[in-house]
């Protein structure tokens, strides 16, 4: 036992010194590797040794999250990782010469930086510069062919038109826009064949569904597309089946009896939550006169259908309750035939001949006005029949319009 522990030891120390010599070889072969390729390379240079070659540039752009689509303001807000990557003819290397050494790891202030930008983006880092590297501390990966690699999380905020038109049930596309501010100068050219615009880190919203993401080339313009369907089962819930349900109740005005007393204070009071309904809308939905939302205008619609309604009850109210014109005023002057002073009843007397005279007539016209009040009330109850009728009507009408424009 005390042998095979001695032969252990003394492998032990044999195998330790030849590994760390490998190891200190290895890291003082990198920093060779890293001191010849910097040695005469100025970042400021065009990364080809041919001075008219086109640079390719290529951009991966992954969604992570989405945090935020603001409708009102019109603005996309993401979580980003995009990667630039491009050929820098100045950092190549044979692996062979170096112990084999095929990827350095350097801050990205050390190279040359393609600048790219993002058209639509708001949020202050819209451009890849030589000083936006340095103020965020960015890394680059170099592979001994000469590839590098900037790979960058952000936070991106993008402005992006949305047509609200088939709100709630809407989709959406977003354009990430990339452009080479330095094509001219630098023949610097974004390659679509090189770009990609990946979801698979995706993590979802609860409003939204990515449907899609693709990348196409516009002239000098690389767009990345991502298409966005909203989930419309809450604002259906919470918005759509109220106003519905509100615009059927305002029909059941006319319904209620004219008696009731009750048929303006209900009509002042559907017109009130409409008009609620609306401000609530308005202010979520963009000032946008050329996409404007099918479902705003339902809604508008039902709120000038409910204040026609409270103008139609107004008038059916005045025709029921009309006053009886100048016969009321007659029978208010026989019910206070005794109030009158008694300084004038020797009038009264000489006027009584002629008021028995009238009293047969009196009452043929209390007949008649009565059958005259039986026909105006009558006549209410029909202008408020055939309200009920054209209200009924325009909602349904207007209800169906909405509905196929909507899922057109």
């Amino acid at each position: 036992m005390m042998l095979l522990a001695c032969m252990t030891a003394l492998i032990i120390l044999i195998i330790m010194p030849t590994s760390l010599g490998h190891e200190n070889e290895t890291m003082d072969t990198e920093t060779v590797l890293q001191n010849t390729l910097f040695h005469a390379y100025n970042r400021y240079r065009k990364p080809v040794k041919i001075y008219d070659r086109r640079v390719q540039v290529g951009l991966d752009l992954h969604i992570l999250s989405l945090p935020k689509l603001d409708i009102r303001s019109q603005t996309l807000h993401t979580a980003i990782w995009l990667k630039v990557s491009w050929t820098d003819e100045y950092l190549r290397w044979n692996s062979d010469d170096f112990s084999g050494i095929n990827f350095l790891r350097l801050p990205a202030n050390k190279v040359w930086i393609p600048a790219v930008c993002n058209m639509h983006e708001i949020s202050g880092r819209r451009c890849l510069t030589y000083s936006s590297v340095g103020n965020t501390n960015s890394e680059v990966e170099i592979e001994s062919n000469g590839h590098v690699s900037l790979s960058e999380a952000m936070e991106s905020i993008i402005l992006c038109t949305f047509n609200v038109k088939n709100f709630p049930f809407d989709t959406q596309i977003c354009t990430f826009t990339f452009f080479a501010s330095t094509e001219r100068s630098h023949s610097l050219k974004i390659m679509l064949n090189q770009s990609s615009f990946d979801s698979r880190y995706f993590i979802g919203n609860e409003e939204w569904d990515l449907i899609s993401t693709n990348v196409q080339n516009n002239a000098w313009k690389l767009e990345m597309n991502i298409v966005l369907r909203r989930r419309p089962l809450f604002l259906t819930l919470t918005l759509v089946f109220p106003i519905i349900t509100l615009s059927f109740m305002n029909v059941f005005c006319y319904v209620l009896p004219i008696e009731s007393g009750e048929k303006m204070g209900m009509s002042v009071a559907l017109f009130l939550t409409f008009a609620v309904f609306g401000s609530i809308l308005s202010d979520a939905m963009p000032k946008d006169s050329e996409n404007i939302s099918i479902f705003i205008v339902y809604v508008f619609v039902q709120i000038f259908l409910s204040g026609l309604s409270v103008v139609l009850e107004t008038i059916v109210l005045r025709i029921y309750h009309a006053e009886l014109g100048p016969l009321s005023r007659l029978f208010q002057l026989k019910e206070n035939k005794n109030a009158v002073s008694p300084s004038v009843n020797h009038i009264e007397k000489k006027s009584k001949n002629l008021e028995n005279e009238c009293n047969l007539d009196l009452k043929l016209d209390e007949q008649s006005q009565t059958n005259l009040d039986e026909k105006r009330k009558t006549k209410a109850k029909e202008f408020d029949k055939n309200f009920l009728i054209f209200h009924f009507l325009t909602n349904i009408i207007t209800f169906l319009i909405c509905t196929l424009i909507i899922m057109s």
